[in-house]
């Protein structure tokens, strides 16, 4: 068993990706690891609200030595250098933020820097280095894995719906379900607003500006969530809203257009030049009208996303056997 594992996040941030950080935290020291939590800035307070039901303890900095493990997110993948003896394990919970990232903080970096910085500090670029594993969260990413020279075997590991979501849930059959269309005003909002104007008589609720609990009661109301954003990783609102009861009309950008990591009807997911009001309105209505029929075939991908927390189990005691 690991002596020390160290999980590193941003702090004060709500989002997929830190989520799945501390859950996996969670999970490993329910299973009796030494997990913590190490935030990549200092804050006062680091840990979101959101989190910390998951009570995973952090700390500010860490010895590197043979006896710890590192678990770093793809975004931050230029620590990797930082902690040489470490063993590293990059969770790629995204396939865009690495090369996002990695080119942000080389924007940020001056003639000075360079000439300067630290090794410690280089960023990484699939190097020969047999201290660094991959995980892979989607299917997507396996497949860009697979084309890079990589020292250890990659390995699968998926974060899963939190159990807020879960709590007090109903039989579907005893949802009550009202005309209500639920969007991330965060992503693909151009492509919504041109045609939810059409469509009146249903009720257009943005997720913004609310608690956790209040999204999660919405979401049981509603009976269509819309996202024609891209998918960087497996996202989770979406998951959310399909364990809520809720059919989903997305777009095929990112993750979304793998069944592996998003397994809902082809025909509810849309490529860009499909979507147009001539196609869209019509299946919007379909959706509301024959609701309870529609939402029967998303029951498989529904009934996969609803396990995915012992999964997580089972693949977390796999990789730290």
């Amino acid at each position: 068993m690991a002596k020390y594992i160290y999980i590193i996040c941003p702090p004060k941030i709500a989002t997929g990706g830190p989520e799945a950080l501390h859950q996996l935290g969670f999970i490993l020291n329910q299973l009796g690891f030494n997990a913590h939590m190490l935030y990549s800035k200092w804050k006062v307070n680091p840990v979101h609200p959101f989190y910390k039901r998951y009570k995973v303890p952090f700390v500010t900095k860490i010895i590197d030595n043979h006896e710890t493990i590192l678990i770093i997110p793809e975004s931050m993948t230029n620590l990797i250098a930082k902690y040489p003896l470490s063993e590293k394990k990059i969770w790629w919970l995204s396939l865009d933020f690495y090369e996002v990232l990695m080119n942000y903080r080389g924007r940020k970096k001056n003639i000075i820097n360079v000439i300067f910085s630290s090794k410690k500090h280089k960023e990484y670029n699939f190097e020969s280095n047999p201290t660094v594993t991959h995980w892979y969260q989607s299917h997507r990413t396996k497949l860009f894995l697979e084309t890079k020279k990589i020292d250890n075997p990659i390995a699968y590991l998926c974060d899963y719906v939190t159990e807020l979501f879960l709590e007090d849930l109903p039989d579907l059959k005893d949802i009550k379900k009202e005309n209500i269309i639920t969007y991330n005003p965060k992503k693909g909002l151009k492509v919504i607003e041109s045609f939810k104007n059409e469509l009146p008589q249903y009720t257009w609720i943005p997720l913004k500006g609310m608690t956790r609990e209040e999204m999660r009661d919405l979401l049981r109301k509603a009976k269509l969530h819309v996202d024609f954003g891209y998918f960087p990783g497996r996202d989770k609102i979406p998951r959310e809203a399909l364990v809520s009861g809720c059919c989903l009309l997305t777009g095929r950008g990112g993750t979304a257009e793998f069944a592996e990591d998003l397994g809902i009807p082809n025909k509810y997911k849309l490529h860009p030049n499909e979507q147009k009001q001539e196609i869209i309105i019509p299946l919007i209505v379909q959706i509301m009208t024959d609701f309870e029929e529609v939402r029967d075939e998303f029951m498989p991908f529904r009934e996969f996303v609803m396990t995915e927390k012992n999964r997580m189990i089972d693949d977390v005691k796999k990789l730290f056997s």
